[in-house]
């Protein structure tokens, strides 16, 4: 880091998904480090909103987020149009974000990267509707019945499992349907299973990733239609996990990338954003190329 940072205020969600005492660990790797820190803990929506425009506010050197990704998502949301650094301490079930920008899961070492000076600053890009933003991605059907049918008691009980359970509930209920897209100004219409409009291409989890190509800094966004369940599709998908590799079925798979989309969906289906479920509908999607500057290990 250019900058040493002397004074960071950490926004804590309580309920993250790990069973950790999280406070001690904080306090003495950064009184190890001789940063001073403030917590602030969430206790509903839109908390850590506030918390960041406040610490923004103060002129603090550095933003840390000890939780999943949809606290943040809340944090960057306060953040924005500053460039104050955000520090990403992982707490939720599956992390997208900080598994995306390499940073340990473990708290400790999270901390003692901070407190040894051991981070380099990395932009990265925004997604935003509306007057929302997120950071990992938004996605309709299947993979959002997925996402949301995972609760906070199955994430406490079974960590990342709870998102297996959960898809094994929704393929149950799979519907294809019509998906509408406007991509740059191009049209499409394509049936599929679930569309998935993302920033990452990491899926939560060690380092397996969608597609290799996706980039949290290249300012654009990922679209893909996955348009079948077979076990063609499964097959695909494994070997796509294991290679990294695009998939170029596009009887099975469509990916798209661009910096302004639109899509809406006949019949609807459910929407999820960063785990949040969402009603709008049809929705216009844009990038904010390196929105914020994020703190990550150095190696």
């Amino acid at each position: 880091m250019e900058k040493k940072i002397k004074l960071i205020h950490i926004i804590i969600n309580p309920v993250a998904g790990k069973d950790e005492s999280v406070l001690p660990v904080i306090n003495s790797t950064m009184k190890e480090a001789g940063i001073k820190w403030e917590g602030l803990i969430t206790q509903k929506a839109g908390d850590g909103i506030g918390f960041a425009k406040a610490a923004v506010k103060a002129g603090v050197d550095a933003i840390a987020v000890y939780g999943g990704d949809g606290t943040v998502m809340e944090a960057i949301s306060g953040m924005m149009g500053s460039d104050i650094p955000l520090v990403i301490l992982p707490g939720g079930s599956a992390n997208v974000m900080a598994t995306e920008l390499g940073i340990p899961a473990d708290l400790n070492k999270a901390c003692t990267l901070l407190g040894q000076g051991q981070l380099k600053m990395k932009t990265i890009d925004v997604g935003q509707f509306d007057k929302r933003y997120f950071i990992t991605g938004i996605s309709i059907g299947f993979e959002a019945d997925m996402v949301t049918g995972a609760n906070r008691g199955t994430k406490n009980k079974f960590g990342i499992l709870a998102y297996f359970i959960s898809a094994a509930k929704a393929l149950k209920k799979i519907t294809k349907v019509t998906y509408h897209l406007k991509i740059d100004g191009q049209e499409y219409k394509v049936k599929g299973l679930t569309c998935i409009i993302t920033n990452t291409g990491n899926i939560g989890f060690s380092t397996i990733s969608l597609d290799k190509h996706i980039d949290v800094s290249d300012g654009l966004l990922d679209v893909l239609i996955v348009r079948k369940a077979t076990i063609s599709f499964f097959n695909l998908i494994m070997l796509t996990l294991i290679k990294r590799e695009r998939p170029h079925n596009v009887e099975l798979v469509k990916h798209w990338q661009g910096k302004e989309i639109c899509i809406s969906a006949k019949p609807k289906q459910t929407i999820q954003c960063d785990g949040e479920v969402l009603k709008e509908m049809p929705l216009h999607i844009k990038v904010i190329p390196g929105a914020i500057n994020v703190l990550v290990p150095k190696k």
